[in-house]
């Protein structure tokens, strides 16, 4: 098995869900951990291109960089929790691969400090440390029953596990989301209507921008204006044929917003959703 770590850095909604789809066109076993994570299974990618990991990580950098301006900071290995330790490992907006080899695994494992254990929550390394256990080679050389005497059971065999460089979860592809989101929080709780106006058609881009990217078109939209009082007002709106164009959500979404007859009160925050969702093959984009 061949796996990348991907972080992405501090990147908005929908950059993420593009790089995702770039990710997507490698291989179709991605898992998406937001708002900053991107995990793959390439191993088919490497025996059908021919390519190491890390030269395939370098390809999704490179793109990602050329098309969304994203330096992103990619571990490869032979499961997610080491190629996970060697991302965190990696200098920022670059590749550090592990082979998948035990003798190199425990080679890049050995010396890490054992907060840098994968699966490994801080109290844990804290416990481990207090007792004398401070690298992963430590950990490694001892035995589970030990382990799981000062973590617990699960923990334990888990330190143990993860010390080995042993992680029997593999990435699992995301399902199509169910409903999509493009927000925007006011800072004044008098904000007036016509801010709202002017906020939606960047919320219909957005939107746009995450429908393509997760491969997906809107035939029901929702509008949600959230007061200061706490409630908030409400519309939908069922679109004549599914799309992901801009101009059309925002069209859909002033129309629902009209329909609220908004007065001079305090509003909190817009929200634009895609409730209902279809596949973006065949579907109508005008």
């Amino acid at each position: 098995m061949a796996v990348l770590y991907i972080r992405c850095g501090a990147v908005d909604r929908a950059t993420y869900a593009a790089l995702a789809e770039l990710v997507g066109q490698f291989t179709p076993l991605v898992e998406t951990a937001p708002p900053d994570v991107i995990l793959a299974d390439i191993s088919a990618a490497v025996r059908y291109l021919d390519r190491l990991p890390e030269q395939l990580a370098l390809m999704i950098g490179t793109r990602a960089t050329a098309m969304y301006d994203v330096h992103l900071t990619i571990g490869a290995a032979g499961n997610r929790a080491v190629a996970a330790m060697a991302a965190a490992a990696a200098r920022p907006g670059r590749v550090r691969a592990v082979d998948a080899d035990p003798e190199a695994v425990a080679d890049f494992l050995r010396p890490r400090p054992v907060a840098d254990l994968h699966g490994i929550d801080e109290a844990a390394a804290t416990t481990l440390a207090r007792h004398g256990l401070r690298t992963v080679g430590q950990v490694a050389a001892t035995p589970p029953a030990v382990l799981q005497t000062l973590l617990g059971p699960a923990a334990g065999l888990t330190a143990w596990e993860r010390a080995h460089g042993i992680d029997p979860h593999r990435v699992s592809a995301d399902t199509p989301p169910k409903s999509l989101t493009a927000d925007r929080l006011f800072s004044s709780y008098g904000t007036h209507p016509d801010a709202v106006r002017r906020t939606l058609p960047l919320l219909a881009d957005s939107l746009a921008r995450q429908l393509h990217g997760s491969g997906r078109s809107a035939l029901t939209l929702a509008l949600t204006v959230s007061l200061s009082g706490g409630s908030s007002l409400d519309r939908t709106r069922t679109l004549a044929a599914p799309t992901a164009h801009p101009a059309v959500l925002s069209d859909a979404a002033h129309a629902m917003c009209d329909a609220l007859a908004l007065g001079v009160t305090g509003i909190r925050a817009v929200a634009l959703s895609a409730v209902r969702l279809v596949p973006f093959a065949g579907a109508a984009v005008r």
